[in-house]
């Protein structure tokens, strides 16, 4: 056979499955609807004003080196790293703040300001982290997800257990802090995953821990360079991409996969297909109705999908160099423990949390000179619990306006000169995610590992999925782990067919 592979989006999953194959040999070529490549990061230009639409925040910048490594290629030939310190400032609902870096003992400063024994306690937190690296990264995210039985083996379960799995994210913090701010300021990562820390499972506390031991990153040029950066790495190794290409749905015969068919009615043959849609759009949208197995209507009727995120894009006639690249607002009612505060299932109108970030400061190509671009993020319901966009976007916009002062930037209205703004709506209908939940199924423990759907499809031969919905979930640095498992399983199974 002549192993030929397609990959159905170019996303960063489909991106990074594309130049692992294509570094083993396969002859890989990538459809994309969309004009440009990136997925959910690709992008967008407002007169001088450019923005990233998705990822802002770059973890474990050696994944990206070793990718590009075994492919055979430098990844600083084709993108640009800059680390930040302090990386992120969060300002909290009683007033006070905390400027999250890498400088470890500058953060034990900074808490011991806010009580004497929490430095203590974030040495003995850092310290059982090492070892939960040591122990838990490679088995539990890095490595493909097993099957139930799989986990049960007595030597990884003591080590698992010993993880206190059955804690969540806010149980596992308060256990060493017993300190509310700590408790929400070392969980802010949870919300990559579309979480309240008393709903994720403690198991992600490696990602502070990731972020302190090894920092925060940004590209040069945004998320979009990474992107054409990723892209342009697959063309050098010889993957096609065609853009402006969508696909109306996976060509198979007999359960077995046997290309694409175009959205322009032609087709084309593949010996395997990886899919990088957005996981239930793809299966309710991209699959023959006999070809989605268990994942019926009903069946994702009964998942679990995270909240959606509102928007605010803003080209700004000034510069904010006193404030930082990150900043969270950590409102009081983040503390609430009931619905809808905990699942985002109603529109927050009084004290949401909100996110901002000002990337100019350190990487101005994005704006004129002495402008700058900002981002704006407010964690929102997604459009399974109807929220009436047309009618609420202005006046949502106007209120989170208001409330970026919380943050330091005063009368913005006086400066924005361009703004563009995205609700669930925009999400599901510009997009293709899923009632517009933009980090996809949620992390809870019933959802995790061998509850996800899988890599390797479990009804189609030569059906492959990559994206924030396989283990180990949601975010650039998980979801390029899961493509280190995807190409692993094609290269398996092409190997076990003897082609």
């Amino acid at each position: 056979m002549s192993k030929k592979v397609a990959i159905v989006g170019a996303g960063p999953g489909g991106l990074a499955t594309a130049i692992r194959l294509a570094g083993l040999g396969y002859q890989v070529e990538i459809f994309e609807a969309a004009e440009r490549v990136g997925g959910r990061m690709r992008g967008f230009e407002v007169d001088s004003y450019a923005f990233d639409t998705g990822p802002t925040i770059l973890q474990l910048p050696h994944l990206y080196k070793e990718l590009f490594e075994e492919a055979g290629l430098n990844f600083a030939d084709y993108v640009q790293l800059k680390r930040l310190e302090p990386y992120t400032r969060l300002k909290f609902w009683d007033g006070t703040q905390l400027d999250i870096t890498s400088d470890l003992q500058s953060f034990k400063t900074q808490l011991a300001t806010l009580r004497s024994d929490l430095p203590l306690a974030f040495d003995r937190w850092y310290s059982e982290h090492i070892r939960k690296y040591e122990l838990g990264y490679k088995p539990y995210l890095a490595g493909p997800a097993r099957s139930i039985f799989g986990y049960l083996r007595p030597d990884d379960l003591m080590k698992f257990l010993s993880f206190r799995p059955w804690e969540n994210l806010y149980q596992h913090f308060w256990r060493f802090f017993q300190d509310e701010r700590l408790v929400y300021d070392l969980r802010y990562p949870s919300k990559y995953l579309g979480m309240h820390p008393t709903v994720a499972s403690s198991v992600f506390s490696l990602i502070p821990f990731l972020e302190f031991s090894q920092g925060v990153w940004h590209p040069v040029g945004g998320f979009r360079a990474l992107a054409q950066g990723l892209a342009n790495a697959a063309q050098d190794l010889g993957v096609k991409i065609h853009l402006h290409s969508p696909v109306h749905q996976i060509w198979i015969d007999q359960g077995q996969v046997r290309g694409l068919e175009l959205a322009d009615a032609s087709r084309h043959q593949f010996d395997t297909v990886v899919i990088n849609a957005d996981f239930a759009y793809a299966v309710r949208h991209l699959l023959p109705t006999s070809a989605r197995g268990r994942y019926t209507d009903n069946k994702l009727g009964q998942m679990q999908f995270s909240c959606s995120t509102f928007m605010l894009y803003l080209g700004i006639n000034r510069r904010y160099e006193d404030l930082p690249h990150h900043q969270i607002y950590l409102s009081d009612n983040i503390r609430r423990l009931e619905r809808p505060w905990v699942d985002d299932s109603a529109l927050d109108e009084t004290d949401p949390p909100f996110y901002v970030c000002n990337p100019t400061i350190i990487d101005p190509s994005n704006a004129p000179a002495g402008h700058s671009t900002l981002f704006v993020l407010v964690p929102i319901p997604n459009t399974s619990y109807a929220v009436d966009w047309d009618i609420k976007q202005k006046s949502y916009t106007d209120f989170i306006l208001k409330r970026l002062h919380l943050l330091g930037y005063h009368n913005i209205e006086q400066h924005i000169v361009t703004q563009s703004c995205y609700t669930a709506q925009s999400w599901l209908d510009d997009y293709r995610v899923h009632l517009g939940a933009v980090f996809n199924l949620s992390h809870n423990l019933t959802q995790l590992g061998p509850f996800r759907p899988p890599i390797r499809s479990e009804n189609i031969a030569g059906l492959y999925w990559i994206g924030g919905a396989v283990h180990p979930g949601s975010g650039l640095l998980t979801i390029l782990e899961a493509s280190r498992s995807a190409a692993g399983f094609i290269h398996q199974d092409f190997a076990s067919t003897g082609s």
